[in-house]
């Protein structure tokens, strides 16, 4: 992500975005957030100053068999931030 947009992110976007950040060698801006309400709120507010796509992560577990190559967003554990 931009530093000046970075920058002039909320204070507590900033502190959630810090608290989830991916590794400088990923394209994500965040990984490993966990899958509930609040979290997706903090994405959509997000999305309002930075164009964004979730990736949704997670295991098969009883009731829910995971694709080989994608996670639906209700059997997923977590999701990351992609920039679009």
């Amino acid at each position: 992500m931009d530093k000046l947009i970075k920058f002039c992110l909320p204070k507590d976007i900033q502190g959630w975005l810090n608290q989830y950040q991916a590794p400088e060698y990923e394209s994500a801006f965040a990984k490993d957030i966990p899958n509930c309400g609040w979290h997706h709120n903090m994405a959509k507010r997000l999305a309002k100053v930075v164009q964004i796509r979730k990736k949704y992560r997670g295991s098969s577990r009883y009731g829910y068999t995971r694709p080989s190559s994608y996670c639906h967003k209700h059997g997923a554990d977590r999701f990351a931030i992609y920039p679009r």
